[in-house]
């Protein structure tokens, strides 16, 4: 018997696929079975899984006839025979010990899952990667690992919010099934949510196990159908409400109100309200109403999870398309100055003023504008000077006019400091006209502005 099983859902991911195989095929553990639940591939995946299925007696590929994320995961966990199962989407990649570190505390604890955290990435031109931290539970903020009651812990349900950063006793698993309506937008929404609300024993550990692709112009986060989805997984989900405690009533409003306003940030950043979405939308809309009213959630328990959750939550229930309005206004506005700064960055040598999350987050939006003659950072902290980013050296800014005169010089922070920042180059030499400010935060959806307007 495999240790551990692992399902892979592919649909069409020929540019991902290779790196995701080897990662999976080279784990230190090597008593795993690989079952890949391919949905109808037409470019190329299908010739590269059976390449790799003729040189791995371990991998499966198996011919799904829906293209349904929940049925393609209902199928694999169904024919899978590991102690454990784990899942690992095909246009990400994993740590070659994820499954031995999982599958050795899984077997100490005897939990029904362990999860470690990931990591989300970005490519950019060359080797650039832009990389955000995913943790799943606050329980690690100080912790190496946290060991949860999930079905007593509802809060789980609000900060864990991934299928693929865990591997699932199989006895436990296979209880769990999919919606297998078409599509692959949150149908892991209500896997997650009867994983967590019925499981005894949760463990988390503060240990890297996943990469997360953020970039994949398909992925279903930037999906206009994301209404569509979400309706149907919430309808889907309230059969399992009825033999829970009211609490567990109150997150899962919680969640719905949070994703209802994560689709309209996207919307408002794709310029475009997705009109073709209405009916969804009202029914979302009237299911959070009838909540408030009740009492089933309220303005402490949404800012208790989101400071900003109420308000907009509030604008929502009365006036959906002021609330796509606000979110376009705010994006208007961030890309409106990241485009200032890239018309006048164009065939200039560019210095990044900040070496923190914002300097790389405006790099890597350069990049994908494509002006990619950074020179260099600088930065006034001396723990960070010598470092290299993406190839850049991190100077101070004396060093980096004294290198670079000439260079437009892109300040990034925040309001306050980057008028020090500004003031410091012109004391230094650099001409005004010379020095462009980008203060309006880091903010990953900019990234997609090209894939959202599509």
């Amino acid at each position: 018997m495999p240790k551990v099983s692992v399902i892979m859902p592919c649909l069409n991911m020929e540019k991902y696929i290779r790196q995701c195989l080897n990662s999976v095929v080279c784990q230190t553990l090597k008593e795993i079975e690989i079952i890949i639940v391919d949905a109808g591939s037409k470019d190329g995946t299908l010739e590269i899984l059976r390449e790799y299925a003729r040189e791995d007696a371990r991998i499966q590929v198996l011919h799904s006839d829906k293209k349904s994320y929940g049925y393609q995961m209902n199928r694999g966990i169904a024919m899978a025979s590991g102690e454990y199962i784990g899942i690992v989407e095909t246009d990400d990649f994993i740590e070659p010990d994820m499954m031995a570190v999982l599958y050795g505390k899984a077997v100490e604890t005897g939990a029904d899952y362990v999860k470690g955290t990931g990591q989300g990435f970005y490519d950019g031109p060359g080797e650039m990667i832009w990389q955000f931290p995913i943790v799943p539970c606050r329980g690690l903020e100080e912790n190496e690992m946290y060991v949860a009651v999930p079905k007593e812990e509802t809060d789980l349900f609000l900060e864990d919010n991934f299928l693929w950063n865990g591997i699932y006793r199989r006895e436990f698993i296979q209880n769990i099934k999919f919606q297998e309506t078409p599509g692959a937008a949150f149908q892991d929404i209500g896997a997650l949510f009867q994983i967590i609300s019925s499981a005894d024993r949760g463990v988390y550990l503060r240990h890297l196990v996943y990469h997360y692709r953020q970039d994949n112009t398909s992925a279903s986060s930037y999906n206009k159908n994301g209404f569509v989805y979400a309706a149907s997984e919430y309808g889907y989900m309230e059969q399992f409400l009825r033999n829970l405690s009211v609490k567990w009533y109150t997150i899962y409003y919680l969640k719905m109100a949070g994703l209802c306003m994560d689709r309209f940030q996207v919307m408002g950043a794709s310029g475009t309200f997705w009109s073709e979405t209405v009916a969804e939308i009202e029914a979302l809309r009237k299911k959070l109403q009838k909540a408030v009213e009740e009492g089933t959630i309220g303005q402490e328990d949404c800012e208790a999870w989101q400071q900003s959750l109420w308000k907009e939550l509030e604008l929502f229930l009365k006036e959906p398309y002021r609330l796509y309005e606000l979110h376009k206004n705010i994006y208007d506005a961030k890309k409106n100055a990241l485009e200032q700064i890239v018309d006048t960055a164009c065939s200039q040598r560019v210095v990044l003023f900040g070496a923190g999350k914002g300097g790389q987050f405006v790099h890597m939006c350069l990049a994908l504008w494509g002006i990619v003659d950074v020179v260099a950072y600088c930065d006034n902290s001396e723990k960070i000077q010598g470092a290299v980013l993406w190839g850049c050296e991190v100077v101070s800014p004396e060093e980096a006019v004294k290198r670079e005169s000439g260079a437009y010089f892109i300040i990034t922070a925040g309001e306050n400091n980057a008028r020090e920042m500004k003031a410091q180059l012109m004391a230094l030499g650099v001409p005004k006209k010379a020095i462009g400010i980008y203060d309006k935060g880091v903010d990953r959806r900019l990234f997609h502005e090209r894939y959202v307007r599509s």
